[in-house]
């Protein structure tokens, strides 16, 4: 098994592996050049809500998905894996039980959970302002927790009669 840096390598910010896509006037992403794969949209309207004091917006950058990661790109209509400051995100279009396709979003960080503030800004910034996305806490018998996904948190759009009233 691979580990976290060999999964995600992340180029420097700013660097030359990197093209600047800017939104609002300053960089938001940045994208590999060197990589073909079909880029994210990216939200770039303000982040709702208040922050932290001290919170400043980390680049994203997509990367492309890792190798042990790229049979989902089979399971899944779109897969996209995103350096975030120390975090990764990844973003997937799914199946639902509900027939249909629905967004997936999974952030992690090697040694913490990620902040609302993390989980807030890649959730606007890659699922845009109009979805409902609901992080899921399932029933005890139903809750799966392994060591080495300790600090990831999912967040799954709600879908039709799910995301009424949101």
């Amino acid at each position: 098994m691979l580990s976290r840096a060999e999964a995600y390598p992340r180029p420097a910010p700013g660097s030359a592996h990197c093209e600047s896509i800017l939104l609002s006037r300053r960089p938001v992403a940045r994208v590999p050049a060197s990589y073909e794969f079909e880029r994210a949209k990216l939200w770039p309207g303000q982040i709702p809500g208040s922050h932290e004091p001290g919170f400043e917006e980390p680049e994203l950058c997509e990367l492309p998905p890792p190798k042990e990661l790229r049979w989902l790109k089979r399971a899944s209509e779109e897969l996209h894996c995103f350096a975030f400051g120390e975090c990764t995100v990844l973003l997937s279009r799914e199946d639902s039980d509900h027939g249909g396709l629905r967004w997936h979003l999974s952030l992690s960080h090697p040694h913490r959970h990620p902040s609302w503030d993390e989980i807030k800004t890649a959730r606007y910034r890659l699922c845009g302002p109009d979805l409902v996305m609901a992080m899921i806490l399932p029933r005890a018998e139903d809750y799966v927790n392994v060591p080495a996904q300790d600090h990831v948190m999912q967040l799954w759009e709600l879908i039709g009669a799910e995301a009424e009233g949101w």
